[in-house]
């Protein structure tokens, strides 16, 4: 992604955390379906990255999880949805993997409190 679309994304995704919309993004000719939660600089590679809930992948050996990373300079293309989402109880609004934390959506629950959940439930 060149520099200029680089900050151009970088609005487009604070925006859609902040007004908590689903995104898409194509990533090596891919479109992918996200919730975005933080953008940030990835602590091992030094690259600007989206976290987000990648609502079209589904769990396997390879990728255990659908929370994933996506590298800005990777994406080619990006539109927000009229979809908004409400964040899953096991965001916690930090990663180890971010060195720098650019924008995050505030979690609903606190560690303890979801802590409590589990335990009451």
């Amino acid at each position: 992604m060149k520099t200029l679309l680089q900050g151009d994304a970088f609005v487009v995704i604070d925006d859609a955390i902040m007004d908590q919309l689903v995104i898409q993004i194509k990533v090596k000719k891919r479109w992918r379906t996200i919730e975005p939660y933080m953008t940030g600089l990835r602590r091992d590679t030094l690259t600007s990255v989206v976290y987000g809930f990648c609502r079209d992948t589904v769990p396997s050996p390879v990728s255990p999880s659908r929370w994933q990373f996506f590298n800005l300079d990777d994406i080619d293309a990006i539109e927000v949805t009229n979809y908004s989402f409400q964040p899953h109880i096991d965001y916690r609004g930090k990663t180890d993997a971010l060195l720098t934390v650019y924008r995050k959506l505030k979690p609903v629950w606190s560690y303890e409190e979801s802590l409590q959940l589990c335990v009451a439930g």
